[in-house]
């Protein structure tokens, strides 16, 4: 661990080059996909370790399910049109 930062050199925190590497690792094993099989695999990944340590998971949609969700309606307008 460092303590003094010399000169031209900046102090860049363990935790902070864990994240960057966490983060170019997922985007290495994603790029190929698209942005919602990205999602999947790296919802899929969480669901593996939540698991690990015993936590509840929630699923992914099906893409069944979310191409059959329905729209809310528009509603009628505030001013009822006098007749």
């Amino acid at each position: 661990m460092k303590t003094r930062i010399e000169e031209r050199e900046e102090y860049v925190p363990t935790a902070l080059r864990q994240v960057w590497e966490w983060k170019d690792s997922i985007y290495q094993e994603t790029k190929h996909l698209s942005t919602r099989d990205a999602l999947r695999y790296i919802s899929e990944r969480a669901a593996e370790v939540a698991r690990q340590f015993d936590f509840r998971v929630a699923k992914f949609p099906d893409e069944t399910t979310a191409g059959t969700a329905k729209l809310a309606e528009t509603p009628p307008p505030h001013r009822a049109k006098k007749q």
